[in-house]
């Protein structure tokens, strides 16, 4: 858990999360989502990989602007993942591509130290131009908030929501599923 908590570490004054409803017809996954405004606990990310509760949705941008991780989140469903795979490693970027929770990709990039959420959004927009998703939206949606004013910015619900029993994980080069480890 400490290592994926490390990956996915943002926001630590708030978080979000997500209520599973209904599949709509287009394969959407339909429910409800909000921000909490607490404090990320442990046991939020244990639940989270164990699959209890509402998964768990962090914001990536911090409370000094800046990211160790971003996502292109291309909503696409009944989506080609190895596709994709195939495509990223043909161009050599330095992505990992996850099924979201509609099938459609979660398509992350990080770092090993923080960078400005300016650099991750511009970063990864040409990206997404590059692979053709232009269009697809860019987490951190903002480069800037004001904590002092109540700025949380936007989450994405993170991949591995009980762990490997859900469809959330990292797609391998070969198509297959990765596990967390």
């Amino acid at each position: 858990m400490e290592k994926f908590k490390k990956i996915f570490e943002g926001l630590s004054i708030a978080y979000g999360q997500y209520q599973k409803g209904e599949r709509g017809e287009n394969g959407k996954q339909k429910g409800r989502a909000f921000i909490v405004r607490k404090n990320v606990t442990n046991d939020l990310w244990e639940n989270h990989l164990k699959g209890e509760g509402p998964a768990l949705g962090i914001i990536p941008i911090n409370e000094s602007n800046q990211c160790k991780w971003g996502c292109i989140d291309i909503d696409e469903y009944n989506f080609n993942h190895r596709e994709l795979v195939d495509r990223i490693r043909e161009l050599n970027f330095p992505l990992v591509v996850c099924r979201s929770k509609s099938g459609g990709a979660h398509v992350f990039l990080f770092t090993e130290d923080f960078i400005s959420a300016s650099q991750m959004q511009n970063t990864l927009k040409n990206y997404a131009e590059t692979l053709g998703y232009e269009g697809a939206e860019i987490f951190p949606k903002q480069t800037e908030i004001l904590v002092e004013r109540g700025d949380t910015g936007n989450f994405l619900n993170l991949p591995y929501h009980n762990e490997m029993q859900g469809l959330r994980y990292a797609i391998k080069d070969d198509g297959s599923a990765a596990t967390l480890k």
